[in-house]
This record gives C-alpha cells, sequence and structure tokens, in this order.
C-alpha cells in the first residue's frame, strides 16, 4: 500500500504542484523508491534465479511505462507512426517543418531490461519538436530474456535499416542511462562501419565492470539508483562476456575517430565517474566534446517535469541544432 501512495504522489500528484515545489518533493520521495528496490534484491546470490530476475524486470517495465507516460507531456505537434516491416519494433517521430537534412536515432534506457515506446515517447517527442528533427525510436530486445549481445546486435540492424532510409543525410545518436551506454558501444565496435556526425549521452551507463573506479562513496549521494541493482542487472546482461568488454563497458575502448559528443551527468550519482573517465579518453585523443555536469539531482533527471529538467534538454536542443560536425565517415 504504501508504495502504491508513493508512485501515486510521485506521477499523479507533483506534476500537478507549482514548479518551484517539484525538484524538493521529488527529493524526498526518490530514496523511497530506492529503498523498495534494495529490498526486491537483497537476496543471496545463490538464490536469484531466472524467474527472479523475470519478475524483477517485468515490474519494472510496468514502472517505468507508467511514469515516463505522465511525468513529462508529449508534444502533441509531433507525428508518432510505426514503421512496416522492420528487424525490430521501430517508431519515427515527425515533427512540424522538419529538418530535411538531418536525422536523430534514440536509444532508450532501462538497465537492458526495461524501456518501450509507451516509456520514452513523451520525452523523445519534445526532443524531435525542439530540434525540428526526425528521430526514429527502436525497442530492442531485454534482458533476462535475452542478454549480450542481443541488444547490441538489435541496434546494429536497426541503424542499418535507417541508414539505408535516410542515406547520407547528418544523423544524431541520443541515448540515456544504458541507451547512452548501447550507443557509445555502436560507435566504439570496430566491426560496424556506421557512425553518427553528433553523439548524445544522457547519465550514460559506460561502465558495467566498476573496476576503473569505485563507485561506493558514491552510493549513498545517488538518491535514484542502488549501486547493488546496478550490479545485478549489468553482470547479468554482460551473460558470457566480462562486463570490461569494450563495447558494454566503452570506458575500456579505443575511441579513434570519435564524434562530437555531448555528455550530460549529475555530479551525485553512481554513473558521474562513467562519464568523468570517458570524456578524459575524449580529451586525450583530441575528439570535440562537451561534459556539462549537474549538481543536487539524480540520474537522468531529464524525464522529471523540473526546471532542470527543461533546461537540460533545451542545451541538448542547442547542441543537436549548432551548424558543426565532426563527422568520422
Amino acid at each position: 500500500m504504501l508504495i502504491k501512495i508513493i508512485e501515486v504522489f510521485t506521477i499523479e500528484y507533483i506534476p500537478r504542484l507549482p514548479i518551484s515545489f517539484r525538484k524538493g518533493l521529488y527529493k524526498l520521495i526518490l530514496p523511497l523508491r530506492k529503498v523498495k528496490d534494495k529490498i526486491a534484491l537483497n537476496v543471496p546470490t545463490s538464490d536469484v534465479t531466472y524467474e527472479t530476475r523475470l519478475d524483477f524486470a517485468k515490474l519494472s517495465r510496468q514502472g517505468l511505462n507508467n511514469s515516463g507516460s505522465k511525468l513529462l507531456e508529449f508534444d502533441e505537434s509531433v507525428k508518432v507512426e510505426k514503421l512496416q516491416g522492420t528487424p525490430v519494433d521501430i517508431y519515427k517521430f515527425t515533427p512540424q517543418d522538419c529538418a530535411e537534412d538531418t536525422y536523430g536515432v534514440y536509444f532508450h534506457g532501462g538497465g537492458y531490461y526495461a524501456g518501450s515506446i509507451i516509456s520514452h515517447k513523451h520525452f523523445v517527442s519534445r526532443l524531435s519538436a525542439g530540434t525540428k528533427t526526425p528521430f526514429y525510436f527502436f525497442e530492442y530486445r531485454l534482458s533476462p530474456e535475452y542478454v549480450f549481445p542481443s541488444a547490441h546486435d538489435d541496434a546494429k540492424a536497426v541503424v542499418e535499416y535507417i541508414n539505408n532510409i535516410e542515406g547520407s543525410k547528418n544523423s544524431i545518436w541520443a541515448g540515456e542511462s544504458a541507451g547512452g551506454g548501447l550507443s557509445t558501444g555502436l560507435v566504439v565496435d570496430d566491426t560496424f562501419s556506421i557512425k553518427p556526425d553528433k553523439l548524445v549521452l544522457l547519465s550514460p551507463w559506460l561502465d558495467l565492470s566498476d573496476k576503473n573506479r569505485d563507485r561506493s562513496y558514491l552510493k549513498n549521494k545517488d538518491i535514484l539508483l542502488a549501486i547493488d541493482g546496478m550490479h545485478f542487472v549489468g553482470e547479468y546482461y554482460a551473460g558470457e562476456f566480462e562486463t570490461n568488454n569494450p563495447i558494454l563497458s566503452p570506458v575500456f575502448a579505443d575511441i579513434n575517430d570519435f564524434p562530437e559528443t555531448l555528455i550530460q551527468v549529475c555530479s551525485n550519482e553512481l554513473l558521474y565517474n562513467d562519464a568523468i573517465e570517458f570524456t578524459k579518453k575524449l580529451s586525450e585523443k583530441g575528439t570535440k566534446y562537451e561534459l556539462q555536469v549537474w549538481d543536487d539531482l539524480w540520474h537522468a533527471w531529464h524525464f522529471f517535469p523540473i526546471k532542470e529538467s527543461y533546461e537540460a534538454t533545451k542545451k541538448v536542443i542547442e547542441f543537436i541544432t549548432a551548424d558543426s560536425y565532426s563527422s568520422p565517415r
């Protein structure tokens, strides 16, 4: 009952309040949701069965769909259509007066076990409308039913399919959390030749291994993500592969010929160091990038109806629409 009340308060009540009150209330509520996840994951490793993982994933998918479809408003100026005959489900977002020389591909987050058109449609509509750019959204196979390299293979198939449609137009790839890792993993895959002209990473999960930098000192500062949960889903999604595989964890990758990149991250989220370590690699290679660090927030705050979300999205739009490209193609 308490969990239900928390969900209703988070999704239904807070967005109706004046925007100046919302951030403070979310900072009170989100730690309670984190405790809920920690309780669900607080079982001996030997007791974590496939059924346990599947039940957790199904509940998470339902929760993400519910919050994603209600927290932000859908931009009604954008047309959404499901494409036919595609390798996986692909949706195209077309804004009014859209650009004819540029398109985007959005890689959704959700820990590789959740996320769908339902959970992300509202955010992508705002991104598409703000940039006047058509965006493609796809639903890759999820864990635990499918583990690496399923999502990676789906992403390759989708990008090839879209590239055949759009040809030599300028391309933008964007993704949050696991979607940021998925898109970056595709860029560093030397066996895959298609690269974007610009890459946007929002609170990206770029290190599934935890070997590069200890996250433990951030675990109590992050009010949304539980460190146990990250280990739980990261190791399982990796399957038979090591979690420091450079496609799974691009902080270990060679990043030659990398596109112009924007990274937004919060200084007190568990994935803060993922962004910092990766930008060090970008800097060493002379890649054009911008790192924007936000304080006193939480992981993927872009999906919440707060002032900082709208400000961050505006900066993403400015980056995408700026007339500068450092294409690796």
